[in-house]
């Protein structure tokens, strides 16, 4: 097989590799404003609207320069990126306001983070290039923030027990996921000096 040959085929591999993601998100958001129509609730529109963002996104991202594979890998990226879809409304009237607040905020930051991004936009640990302005000033990977932020707002209108055990595991997972993914980017000096400047990984003054 040719070079233009494999390059066709990995091409053609990402672009459905994409496309199922995007379709697994819509997924998720679909769950949601099928009860959104039933009870029309602010939560739930919002993870339409965010969820319906990164399936775009999906589908348009770009190649990366570096990926990391292998099993380790692959389990944390799809428990902490899967796992908060298994998250479902519980049969309440309203939300709370508390809840309402933080998810709100939460869905500004998800799509301020996710714009930011715009094709660099990835699941696997990659290197797409440094991201440095906005969000990032704060913290090295402020869409998992905004995941933290709306999940626990999500938790507080949609309080379960099953709800609870989704979030924290997801958070586990996120975390590894992280420390994955410095692992591969501090190998790059670009990156090895923002990390440098941008103290906090996730949650300022924290961590």
């Amino acid at each position: 097989m040719s070079d233009g040959q494999r390059f066709a085929f990995r091409g053609l591999g990402a672009a459905i590799s994409n496309l199922l993601l995007a379709i697994l998100f819509i997924g998720f958001a679909y769950a949601h404003l099928q009860r959104f129509l039933v009870q029309p609730r602010l939560s739930l529109l919002l993870i339409v609207a965010v969820e319906g963002l990164v399936a775009v996104i999906l589908v348009i991202r770009r190649d990366p320069e570096n990926t990391q594979h292998g099993w380790k890998t692959w389990g944390a990226t799809s428990i902490g990126t899967f796992a908060p879809m298994l998250l479902r409304p519980i049969d309440a009237p309203t939300d709370l306001l508390v809840g309402q607040i933080l998810q709100v905020a939460a869905i500004g930051l998800q799509i301020g983070a996710v714009l930011s991004l715009n094709r660099s936009f990835g699941l696997l640990p990659a290197h797409r290039g440094v991201k440095s302005g906005g969000l990032y000033r704060w913290v090295r990977h402020p869409l998992y923030s905004a995941y933290l932020l709306a999940h626990v707002g999500y938790l507080a209108s949609n309080m379960s027990w099953a709800n609870v055990l989704v979030v924290v595991t997801g958070t586990a997972f996120q975390v590894v996921r992280i420390l994955q993914e410095e692992r591969l980017l501090l190998q790059y000096p670009d990156y090895a000096r923002y990390s440098g400047t941008t103290r906090w990984r996730l949650v300022p003054a924290i961590w």
